[in-house]
């Protein structure tokens, strides 16, 4: 019976972060308080074992990668497939600014009611479906390890679920602060959840703007 450790880190803080603006796959940089957190990150795990990392293809979540497994001497496997949503046209706005477009997107989105980023964006299913083949090819992977992912926020809340085997779509977990984590067992096709939003420092944490 094989036994598969995830460990899903959040990406340090990036200016869109700070700002409150939707980023989605915008290839944002993590500001200075976001290189501080990546440090810190790489701090806190430098005693924990990884026998693989993988990351977001995301420069966000690439250059916090490289952090950590660097202190392992850990190469980055690069899946665009753990890319954050797709929010198309609404990537850099505002929740006001998005308003003023869908005006029940705060209540749509408080409700997990699914619906699509912009015309032009994804849905949160068709975000979770590519993420969870990135995900499911780790595991496969990976049997008897541990493995670092880092990734997105929101990205992390729907794997936590589907993982879990949640099945009510309005039940999501929180959304992780930045360079917070989560770790999960998986044996044999059933997941739990061994801690959630863990921060890895004690400084910058803030709460994610909405997606």
């Amino acid at each position: 019976m094989t036994h598969t450790t995830l460990v899903l880190l959040r990406h340090g803080r990036t200016e869109w972060n700070a700002s409150g603006r939707l980023q989605g796959q915008a290839d944002v940089a993590l500001d200075d308080n976001g290189l501080a957190q990546a440090e810190a990150a790489a701090d806190y795990f430098a005693t924990w074992h990884f026998d693989a990392c993988y990351s977001s293809d995301l420069k966000r979540a690439s250059v916090t990668a490289d952090a950590v497994a660097a202190r392992h001497g850990l190469g980055i496997g690069l899946d665009p497939r753990l890319q954050e949503m797709n929010v198309g046209t609404w990537s850099g706005k505002t929740t006001a600014e998005v308003e003023r477009e869908l005006p029940e997107f705060v209540r749509l989105y408080s409700s997990g009611i699914d619906f699509r980023r912009s015309a032009t964006g994804e849905t949160q299913a068709e975000m979770l479906e590519r993420n969870l083949a990135g995900i499911r090819d780790i595991l496969d992977r990976h049997p008897n390890q541990s493995v670092l992912v880092v990734t997105h926020g929101l990205v992390i809340a729907c794997l936590v679920r589907e993982l879990m085997g949640i099945t009510d779509p309005a039940v999501v977990p929180s959304i992780p602060s930045n360079a917070c984590y989560s770790v999960l067992g998986w044996r044999e096709g059933r997941g739990w959840l061994v801690t959630h939003n863990a921060p890895t420092s004690g400084f910058g944490l803030s709460l994610p703007p909405k997606l």
